[in-house]
This record gives C-alpha cells, structure tokens and sequence, in this order.
C-alpha cells in the first residue's frame, strides 16, 4: 500500500502538465477551424462553389531564321485561336452553335474537333478554329460578357481567344522546303515524340514539318510561360487580392543562322516557277559543303499555307499531280544521265583501266548482244581519249569503259563521291537514291547481273537513280581536287541573349576520295565541256565566268516506246558545273523535270546561279 501511494504520489504532477499540452492542441485546432470557416470562409466558399484558378499561357516567340548575310528568311507575327474549354462549358448545344455562326463554320466541324480531343482533361483548351480573322475576334470579345442570360443570343461561356505566334516570310515561295513549315501537332506524332522522351510537346502546340523548322524545332520553339488567373464559373477572370498568383514568363527560342543565299534562292525561284518548270537547284561551297541554295519546284507559298486559309490550301497541294510536297533536292532520285560519265572515267582512270592517252573508237555507237547501242552523234566522234571523250559527252566511250569495269568497281567511285547514299546534310527526310552492285540485283531479284546492264550504267541509265544533292557533293569533290564534302546548311545558333550555343566549324579534314593525278584529268574533261568550241555547254562559255562542268540527259522512257508531245515523257535535263575553275567558289547541281537536253534547260540555270554569286561576292 505504501508503494503504490509513493508511485501516485511521483506521476500525479506529469499528469497536470498533459492536460495542459491536450488543452493547447484543442485550442490550435479550434482557432484553425475559425480561421478557415469564418474568417476566410467566403474566400475558399469562392473557389468551392465558383471554381477555380486558371493558368493563361504566355507564348513564346519562335526563333528568326537568317540567310548567310543576316537577311531574315522567316520571322513572326501574331496569330489568334478561337478554343473551347469543356469544363466552363454550360450550355453544350449553343454554344457550338453560337461559335459556327461567328466563325463561318459548321456544326458538325465543331463537334468532330471537339470529339476528336475528348480524351483530354476537361481544364484544356481545345483549338475550334486556328488564325482567326480580326473581325472574329471582336465578335467573340463583344459577346462574351462578364455575365449570361438565357435571353442572350450568343453562349460564349467556355469560349476563349488564345493568342500565340505565327510564321511570316519574306518570300514564302523561295525557299519552303528549306525552311519547312508549322502544323499543329498531331497524335501520331506526339507519341513518336513521347517516345523518344520528348515530354515538352502537348496537343495543340505547333511544330515544325519538315526542313530547318523540323530539325531545330526544340531550340526554336523556346518554351511557352503562363500567368494564373482567378476566374469564375462561365471562365471570366476576376479580382481577387487575397490570393498570390504564379507568373511564369516565356523563354524566347534561339535563332539560326543559315549557310544560305537568299538571292540564290531567288534566282532559283525566278527560274523555275516563273517560268512554270519542275525540278531542283542545289548549290554548295565546293570546299567546305556550305548549302549555298537548296531550292525545290513547285514549291509552297508558306505565307498562304500559314493564312487563316491555310487548311484549303493544305488540301490543294495535297491533291495536286505535281506533288509540291515533294522535296526534290533530297528526295527526288533521278537516273544521273551523261553526269555520271564523270565518275566512271574516274573509275577507270583510278583503277588502271585507260590512262589519259588510251584512245578508243566511236563509230557511232556498240553493237553487243545483238543490240547497237547509239551514240547522241549518229556519225560517230572517231578515235578519241578520256578528256576529250568528257568534253564532248561520247556516248560509246563510256559503253566501253562500263564493259571493262564492270558494276561493282563503279559503285565502289559512284559511293566513294557521295552517290547511293545519304549525305547526312542537317535536314531529315533525305534518300539514298541507288547505285546498284551484283549483289544488290541478286538480293533484290534473284538473278545475276548481265554483262550488257553495265553498258547502261556507265552512261549513267539502267538502275541508277541520284538526288540533286548527292549530283551536287559529287561534282563538289571533282571541283575541289578530290575530297568528299559533307553538305550543311546551318551555320550557327544564337540565344535570345546573343550567346553562342552552337557554331559549324570546317575542321577542313575532309576525306580524300580521288587521286590528285586523278582529278586533274578529269577537271580538264569538265572545263572542256563549257570552254572548247566542241563541249556539250559551250554557249555558257560566254558569260566569261571560268565555268566546267557536265551535261545531262536522262531518259525516263525508252526512245522505242516514246511519244511525241506528250511533256511528261520527255527526258530529264541535268547540268552540274562549278566555277571559277581554277578556284572553285560554287558548285551548282540542276535537274529540270522533263525539260530536254541539259545544256538547253539546265546548263543556262546553272550559269545565272553562278555568275549571281560570284558577282554579289566580288569572287
């Protein structure tokens, strides 16, 4: 008994301070309650009954796109967005109806739109109507009132204007494919990005397609900032001071700086759509692979395409038979024609097979296999040697180098001078075009290659199909002394803040592919060809410009089977040529879709190209 009263007796004042600290927490609790229900009962009662907070976004300005001497290809403008916002929507029926009748459009497009984007949080605008025009924006403005009443003609809760910036051009047909362009992002697309771990992309951003937009889209783009608003039921914002609101403030994206000339690019246009003409232009720095001009017919008016009619335009061009989408320089594979000859005389003349005095016999064409082969000169050019063979374009020369070669030692040169495979120019969407080898037709057809086929090939027929750009590298490394060029066209990329982020460097370590012995020759077969009284583009001669180069023409149906007067069958024109000769500055590579004979339809494209440039920079 004693030891249970000594044991009370030392715990009873602990027990006094326990109904203290009991006591102190129930106040706490109390005076939290009052604060939150009485004290500031109206404030969270608003956001209960009245929603919510919002958060505006704050677009970013898409970076300017330069050409070489800081002229603006492509800069921004303000664009308008008519969007739906499901969670502030009361009155589901008229307010579809009341935005078909502002913006000219139907319901049923409407509702598609918002159907397609169900799946989104209810809190996320959704886009009705991109690019509205001013007039549409001060009618959605008038009518969405800071109330509603069922009396009102118009429903405009939910609906909102979302600014953000378009694309503007100074040119918008001169260089689209180029450049490339902004769509809003679909589906498919952002998966493809999520899959690469591309988080910051949402539905209803725009983004780049194609061209320099495509490639540098994450550092274009910069990255969108917001302001949150305090807003009401029907989505109108309010005053409300008790509340601390976040701004974030957009992050400008960086700009580029471009290997390109816009005056080529001109030029180029000038050429091709003015006068209605299909095909390609591509020029390059023959020594360090800076895109001088990559140019695309028909081309896209990316000022239309970027209008708030640019859906109607979208679908023309989708539809037309001369596929505008198309990109020519990277994507258009053609059979080189008599522009190939150039790499299978160096073939030959690096393998051993000629040397520059081997002299061989043109009758005016082969006989082989029961086939006479022709030659453009049906009298025949008599006995005559590599340079001279280049310069006038002999037909029976090079069926007779290709017969001794055989394919695959020309594919090793074709693929060693940048033909039959990318050239991982700083664009995507580039092919490879085809130099085919005896183990390309087995795999392909399963049959072996035939003697006869490599009479084809040397002249650049057959199998062989190149895109501009590869023709352009090529004649590129023939121009330079031999080495293989790496084509790119973005110089440099600047921050908001006038920082460096990347600059291209030419480490001038390029690979050497030709013999200067080599080289030489074949040089003087190409200067031959513009400057001899017998060269294949000797008109071009007269613009005093030291220009070589070598003609093209490529079949695209069998003279047997050809009709004459209908355009589409007519051959392919190429010329590829550089200058000056003894310093090469440029080189320029030209197809002209069904235009003929290279040096009527595109040896004269090449000789203004060059004589723009060299004239501009005093070379």
């Amino acid at each position: 008994m004693d030891l249970t009263h000594e044991y009370t007796h030392d715990i009873g004042p602990r027990f006094k301070y326990l109904t203290w600290i009991i006591a102190a927490v129930f106040l706490l609790i109390a005076g939290r309650l009052y604060y939150l229900q009485v004290i500031k009962g109206s404030y969270y009662h608003f956001f209960s009954e009245q929603n919510s907070i919002k958060e505006v976004p704050l677009p970013a300005l898409r970076g300017t796109i330069y050409d070489r001497n800081g002229v603006p290809l492509v800069e921004n403008r303000a664009a308008f967005d008519a969007t739906i916002t499901p969670q502030y929507i009361k009155d589901h029926a008229k307010a579809v109806k009341s935005l078909a009748k502002i913006l000219n459009m139907t319901e049923e497009d409407i509702e598609t739109t918002i159907k397609k984007n169900k799946l989104g949080p209810s809190y996320y605008p959704i886009t009705i109507k991109s690019d509205i025009s001013d007039p549409e924006v001060a009618a959605i403005r008038a009518y969405k009132t800071p109330w509603y009443e069922e009396t009102d003609k118009f429903d405009m809760r939910g609906v909102d204007i979302q600014m953000r910036y378009a694309r503007t051009y100074a040119d918008g047909l001169a260089s689209s494919h180029l450049l490339g362009y902004l769509k809003e992002i679909d589906d498919k697309r952002l998966a493809s990005y999520e899959s690469k771990g591309l988080t910051n992309y949402k539905i209803g951003d725009f983004v780049g397609i194609g061209g320099i937009e495509e490639m540098w889209d994450l550092h274009l783009r910069g990255r969108d900032g917001f302001d949150q608003k305090v807003v009401n039921a029907i989505g109108r914002e309010v005053i409300w001071p008790d509340i601390e609101l976040i701004h974030e403030a957009p992050l400008n994206g960086s700009s580029l700086n471009l290997s390109i000339d816009a005056d080529l690019q001109r030029v180029a246009k000038e050429e091709f759509a003015d006068n209605k003409k299909n095909g390609a232009v591509v020029a390059l720095n023959p020594k360090t692979g800076e895109v001088l001009a990559l140019y695309s017919s028909p081309s896209i008016d990316l000022n239309k395409l970027s209008s708030p009619d640019g859906g109607k335009y979208w679908g023309e061009l989708v539809m037309d038979d001369d596929r505008p989408l198309y990109n020519r320089p990277i994507q258009g594979a053609y059979p080189p024609g008599s522009t190939f000859k150039l790499v299978t005389a160096t073939t030959a003349l690096s393998e051993g097979e000629i040397t520059p005095a081997t002299h061989i016999n043109c009758p005016g064409g082969l006989n082989f296999g029961g086939r006479f082969y022709h030659c453009f000169k049906k009298s025949g050019h008599g006995s005559i040697a590599v340079v001279q063979a280049i310069t006038a374009s002999c037909d029976t020369f090079f069926y007779q180098l290709g017969l001794r070669l055989g394919i695959d030692k020309i594919a090793k040169y074709a693929n060693m001078m940048g033909l039959g495979q990318i050239t991982k120019i700083d664009i995507p969407n580039e092919r490879s075009g085809l130099i085919p080898s005896t183990e390309w037709k087995k795999k392909t057809y399963g049959v072996d290659w035939q003697a006869g086929e490599n009479i084809s090939i040397a002249v650049g027929q057959g199998y062989d199909t190149v895109t501009p750009l590869q023709n352009a590298v090529m004649i590129s490394t023939i121009a330079n002394g031999g080495y293989k060029v790496t084509p790119h066209i973005v110089n440099s990329l600047v921050d908001l803040n006038g920082n460096m982020v990347y600059r291209w460097r030419d480490d001038s370590n390029h690979e050497r592919v030709i013999s200067d012995e080599v080289v030489k020759i074949v040089q003087e077969g190409t200067r031959g060809a513009v400057n001899s009284p017998g060269g294949t583009a000797a008109r071009l001669s007269q613009l005093g410009l030291k220009i070589a180069g070598k003609t093209g023409t490529a079949q695209v149906i069998g003279k047997e089977t050809w009709k004459s007067g209908v355009e589409k069958l007519k051959d392919h024109a190429w010329f590829v040529g550089y200058a000056p000769y003894d310093d090469p500055k440029i080189a320029v590579a030209v197809v002209v879709e069904n235009g003929g004979f290279g040096a009527a339809a595109a040896a004269p494209i090449v000789g203004r190209v060059i004589k723009t440039y060299l004239e501009k920079t005093g070379a």
